[in-house]
């Protein structure tokens, strides 16, 4: 063979593959990329098995692009007198009858193990594997004997925030922890502490408080749990509230302003807690919205209460019941200044904003195809900016306190529109049917958050369904709950109180079951006190207004705080933002008979608030003076419901009556605007109400064309109300239906009533409704409400 021509054979083919490989390399992958880079196991974590136990291993072999190489992958163990792998995977602590088809499992002897998985000569990452006897038990004490039965976030030594646990394992009554290899350590519920095990002997963990509450540490290994170990990271006991740079419990922003609130949070060690979870409340978020303590102060001139609150699940964690501790005025640990429950924020505007309200009606009724008209008002020259339709009748609307969203309920299921980002109406579900999936009923109350909306069936199930917006995919709470008329989402969110004709007070939880408890089926409102630490119930028993804590659940002793007299049976009850602490009271602690002197470490003011009830024919103006009981003892672990009467105080008790110069009367609607003025629209009375709060006396503004308001809305300072009215009824007889009816815009402070605004519309005869028989009286606006700037 002549070589050089060998030689030159060899040259070109190479010459003539590297061109190809250069040539093929602009559109397909190196073929070096696909050489084995790496090889991972699972399971990669270390094991813990029981002899005679098996375990199924698997591989994936990748090249340096990251994809998987089908190729032959292979299992070892270091250590075949306790664990053998097949070559399927498929480990035995133990030996097996055939690595090729094992199915024998003979139990080996304890020891350690190692796995890996091989392929192309590249192996993975090992896995440990413990071989051991079977365990019957795990026990976990503490290392050494804590001080206290809590563990202090505000303990100046972080030492003593941190302690040490361990586990032992046990087969047959022998310790075998030493076998069984690193223990895995759990917290349910999470939050209340950290764990850390590196550095440890691997069955002890290092744990530190984190957030306050109680939880249970578990240990576990090869599959058993040991029983729980409670672990307690103090409890909050009370919380004060202080402004910064300023004093007192008020302050006066100006519209778009802002001030910080600065909380202070002391445990039952008498410990400032440094960073609480807390909740921060605001009584009207229309008015001012608070933020870690930050508070902005919104264009309406009016006034909110601000409070915080030590809330589960993020705050007292894991106590059962849930265990709110509200906000309380009193000392504050190492400084002479007080704090208080509450901080007043009054808002001032120089110039009202415009407001918009927008408006429907219940016209269509039951009628088959029938829709009708949703639309916005607002004062000027084109006062309809935006128009929907309605394919379900609503018989309830309700916006958000953000003002994005309103609600509508309807016997057809709930509806919503996204007010500036919609012109289409939403539901919360398409279907046509079960009400506990449309949401039959009237809205009754929306949370703080915009989340939660309540509805109340009355007319198909006698139900409660809770729709949590948050969580829009799921079911919605169905409570069975009859005849619900009103409720109230405690500020801090966690509780729903719901009033039901029946002569009961239902109250749902976030994290408790639901409870009752029996009061007057008279009972007719519901509304928070201004720290939320209890509802005033407007009716119970008749002629009078009763309190039920939040935190505790009612049924029990506690749960009543007591109520006061009025001059008679209430419809409507408004918790004034007007706040003080006046002087200071007994305290009792833990339920324990009140000290006297009392305590100087604990004694508190206690809290006035002022209330406005409606009780036609007049506006009462009441006060509320109740405590708040610091928790004090972390073994006691239950609510100190606010003292709402001491030996000498009532809980309620009668400022003044005032007589509203119309006769008895329905009330059609009513709003407190900050702690100065009542608006009041009534039933066949054509004008709007202005009650002067400080003064007693009554203004009427009358509505023009002697409009006999039938639903009504007041912007949160007043200054704008839109009352839906009719201006003709057939023959002239107010119980027959209206045939000419409008949006009136009324400014109480200038102007009176200044636009009167109707609904338009050549096609259906100015009607609201379409698809309705046009010989039919006209659908007009009978449903509105301000939305909130």
């Amino acid at each position: 063979m002549d070589r050089r021509s060998s030689g030159f054979l060899v040259i070109n083919a190479v010459l003539f593959a590297l061109a190809l490989a250069g040539c093929v390399g602009k559109s397909s992958n190196n073929p070096g990329n696909l050489a084995i880079q790496s090889v991972s196991l699972t399971p990669a974590t270390t094991l813990s098995l029981d002899l005679a136990a098996t375990q199924t291993f698997t591989a994936t072999a990748q090249n340096s692009l990251g994809q998987a190489v089908l190729t032959t992958i292979h299992f070892a163990s270091s250590n075949n007198a306790s664990l053998t792998i097949a070559n399927n995977g498929l480990a035995c602590a133990g030996s097996w009858d055939s690595l090729v088809v094992p199915v024998v499992c003979t139990p080996g002897v304890a020891g350690v193990a190692v796995v890996t998985a091989t392929a192309g000569g590249v192996s993975s990452p090992p896995t440990t594997v413990y071989v051991h006897q079977h365990i019957d038990s795990i026990a976990v004490n503490p290392v050494g004997t804590p001080a206290t039965d809590c563990f202090s976030l505000g303990d100046p030594n972080p030492q003593k925030r941190t302690w040490m646990y361990q586990a032992t394992a046990f087969s047959n009554g022998s310790d075998i922890t030493n076998s069984v290899g690193p223990i895995n350590w759990t917290a349910v519920p999470a939050n209340v502490l950290t764990t850390v095990t590196a550095g440890l002997q691997s069955n002890q963990v290092q744990a530190t408080a984190k957030d306050p509450g109680i939880t249970r540490l578990f240990a576990s290994a090869s599959g058993v749990t040991s029983s729980p170990l409670s672990y307690t990271t103090c409890l909050v006991s009370y919380i004060r509230l202080q402004i910064q740079s300023g004093s007192g419990n008020s302050v006066t922003l100006a519209a778009g302003g802002a001030k910080t609130i600065v909380a202070t949070a002391v445990d039952t060690l008498n410990n400032i807690v440094s960073k609480p979870p807390l909740t921060w409340i605001t009584s009207n978020p229309e008015v001012a919205t608070v933020t870690n303590g930050a508070v902005s102060a919104k264009q309406n001139a009016s006034a909110a209460v601000i409070s915080a609150s030590c809330t589960p699940p993020t705050c007292n964690i894991g106590v059962l019941p849930g265990l709110p501790i509200y906000a309380s005025t009193g000392p504050i640990p190492n400084l002479e200044t007080p704090g208080f429950g509450v901080i007043t924020v009054n808002v001032t505007n120089a110039k009202p904003p415009a407001f918009t309200a927008w408006t429907a009606t219940t016209g269509c009724g039951t009628a088959f195809n029938c829709t009708s008209a949703m639309f916005s008002v607002t004062a000027g020259n084109t006062p309809i900016a935006s128009t929907v339709g309605l394919s379900r009748t609503p018989n309830s609307m309700q916006f958000i306190p953000a003002g994005t969203r309103v609600y509508l309920g309807s016997d057809q299921g709930l509806m919503f529109v996204d007010v500036g980002t919609s012109s289409t109406v939403g539901t919360v579900s398409s279907a046509s049917s079960p009400c506990n999936l449309i949401l039959c009923g009237k809205v009754l109350a929306i949370s703080q958050d915009g989340n939660r909306v309540a509805v109340s069936d009355t007319v198909t199930h006698d139900q409660v369904y809770i729709y949590d917006n948050a969580h829009p995919t799921s079911a919605a709470v169905d409570l069975l709950i009859p005849n619900a008329t009103a409720a109230a989402f405690s500020p801090d969110g966690m509780k729903l109180f719901i009033l039901s004709a029946s002569g009961k007070l239902f109250v749902d939880s976030t994290l408790d079951a639901v409870t009752s408890v029996p009061i007057s089926a008279s009972a007719t409102d519901v509304a928070f006190s201004a720290d939320g630490s209890f509802v005033y119930v407007a009716g119970d028993p008749g002629a009078s207004i009763s309190g039920y804590s939040t935190c505790s659940l009612p049924g029990i002793p506690t749960s009543n705080i007591g109520n006061g007299p009025t001059s008679a049976p209430p419809v409507r009850i408004f918790p004034s933002p007007a706040v003080q602490a006046d002087g200071p009271a007994l305290i009792t602690v833990d339920n324990e008979p009140p000290t006297d002197p009392p305590n100087p470490n604990l004694n508190m003011p206690s809290l006035v608030q002022n209330l406005v009830a409606l009780e036609p024919p007049n506006i009462e103006i009441l006060k509320a003076q109740f405590t708040q009981n610091p928790t004090t003892d972390p073994t006691k672990l239950t609510c100190n419901p606010p003292v709402a009467e001491t030996p000498s105080v009532p809980f309620i008790s009668k400022i003044s009556s005032f007589d509203l110069g119309q006769g008895d009367f329905t009330p059609v609607y009513m709003q407190v605007v900050g702690s100065s003025q009542a608006i009041v629209l009534a039933q066949n009375v054509p004008a709007v109400l202005v009650f002067d709060i400080a003064g007693g006396t009554t203004t009427p503004i009358p509505l023009v064309n002697n409009g006999v308001p039938l639903a009504a809305s007041s912007s949160p300072d007043g200054s704008q109300v839109f009352v839906a009215a009719c201006e003709e009824f057939q023959d002239n007889d107010v119980t027959k239906p209206c045939l000419v009816g409008s949006v009136h815009i009324v400014n109480p402070h200038n102007g009176g009533d200044i636009q009167q605004v109707p609904f338009v519309n050549r096609n259906t005869n100015d009607s609201m409704c379409s698809n309705l028989d046009l010989s039919q009286p006209p659908c007009l606006p009978n449903l509105i409400a301000v939305k909130p700037l």
